[in-house]
């Protein structure tokens, strides 16, 4: 008797507990049933966590408050996957449970009343997704995206996420296009879903790849030394590299186009934030000053694939039916030699070090976001455009490297017993190396 009551008081503050659960959560309360699940999963011990963005389109920096078709398409999954998409007007949230994966535990540095203090925690593998929105309002297409990364610390990630728009002028859907453009998705290798009336390829309809170069760092070597520059595969190479694999951030584009699978148009790619480029390698380059006089800087060249993947929905209630294009960074596939140039022998600063022993490793920090860097002008041709290429896009380099899943690069310096070597600004999340006599 004893026991059944003890059992029934436990079922009581478990249930009292999911009724008030998404006031206490801060989760909109139509989003009352994913956290309930989440509980369910929680007390079967799965490692699952919730998302809510809180997602403000704006246009020309003001509210956008037109009809608009929102996505959100989850790039940790391969291949990446179309998980929500509703209508919406204005402001929106969207929750959706995700996993929660610990990945092991870090130190880290924190401010704790004014001083700097050492802590550990567990981390969590990034989560990854691309929310987008899109819709006909007035004779024009408004559109635009963003891809959210982060590491889901809490079991309750809850994210503020604004969508820039841009606005083309296109022609009036016609809806009896709609069923030609269902049927002929239909004919194609995709999963194909529906929701608030709208048919959806669940799954990228195309995906394409490129590989191009790209800045990756910077090494100043002094005479008759050696430096080289390293990523790591998650495994050792000649006897250096790490666990974790190196992950440099670059810049991701999006474009949609007015109709089933028209190709983009390579000037109107719009930016849709930073990603991580994640390196399948452990390798490196060398800047070898070992029968030179000078010193020297190089600009070390990354080999970063690039993938396009083209989505397709169609609103069997207006007859819109739109092409999402959305192109990525997603590997290192090697490293190169870029530009060398000579220069000054640079000022020894106070915080330099000295070098004592030959064949160091000196790494970098990861750094969780940092600002734009280096530029470079690039070229896709995925053969989506017949006559021509299919973006002609700026990308740039961000002082940003690795994560909670993922690693900064590092540096040997060889033949420089007794130099003096620095991170620039003293900092070692720059990625930018020095050695000098």
């Amino acid at each position: 008797m004893q026991k059944k009551l003890i059992v029934a008081i436990v079922s009581l503050f478990v249930v009292s507990s999911l009724l008030v659960a998404p006031a206490i959560q801060g989760v909109p309360p139509s989003y009352s049933n994913q956290l309930y699940s989440l509980y369910g999963d929680w007390l079967q011990e799965k490692p699952v966590g919730l998302a809510v963005f809180h997602i403000t389109p704006t246009y020309n920096g003001k509210p956008f408050n037109g009809k608009l078709i929102l996505t959100v398409i989850n790039y940790s999954s391969d291949p990446p996957r179309v998980i929500l998409v509703k209508r919406i007007t204005g402001y929106s949230n969207v929750a959706f449970k995700i996993e929660r994966i610990p990945v092991g535990i870090r130190e880290f540095t924190v401010v704790e009343n004014g001083r700097l203090v050492q802590k550990t925690r567990t981390v969590f593998r990034e989560r990854e997704y691309y929310v987008g929105v899109f819709g006909y309002v007035n004779g024009k297409l408004y559109s635009g995206g963003k891809f959210v990364v982060f590491e889901p610390q809490k079991p309750i990630t809850q994210l503020d996420v604004e969508l820039r728009l841009s606005a083309k002028s296109v022609p009036k859907p016609n809806k009896s296009n709609e069923k030609n453009y269902i049927e002929s998705l239909k004919k194609m290798d995709v999963s194909l879903k529906s929701s608030n009336g709208i048919i959806y390829s669940s799954t990228p309809v195309e995906t394409k790849t490129e590989i191009v170069h790209l800045p990756a760092g910077v090494i100043h070597a002094a005479p008759r030394t050696k430096i080289s520059w390293w990523v790591s595969g998650g495994f050792l190479v000649n006897g250096y590299g790490t666990d974790q694999k190196t992950a440099l951030w670059y810049d991701s584009f999006d474009q949609y186009t007015f109709g089933y699978l028209m190709p983009p148009n390579p000037h109107e790619w719009e930016k849709s934030g930073k990603d991580p480029a994640v390196s399948s390698v452990t390798t490196w380059v060398t800047l070898d000053n070992t029968n030179v006089g000078q010193y020297r800087k190089e600009i070390v060249i990354a080999h970063v694939r690039y993938q396009l993947n083209a989505y397709v929905y169609s609103s069997w209630i207006t007859g819109l039916t739109i092409t999402q294009y959305v192109l990525k960074p997603t590997r290192i596939t090697g490293l190169s030699n870029g530009h060398v140039s000579i220069e000054n022998p640079p000022a020894v600063p106070s915080y330099a070090d000295t070098i004592n022993q030959n064949g160091v490793a000196y790494g970098f920090e990861p750094r969780t976001s940092g600002p734009e860097w280096m530029l470079k002008e690039v070229t896709f041709t995925f053969g989506l455009n017949y006559e021509g290429p299919d973006a002609e896009v700026s990308i740039t380099l961000y002082r940003q490297a690795g994560g909670s899943s993922y690693g900064a690069p590092f540096v040997v310096v060889y033949d420089a017993v007794g130099a003096k070597y620095w991170y620039k600004n003293d900092d070692r999340k720059t990625y930018e190396f020095f050695v000098h006599w």
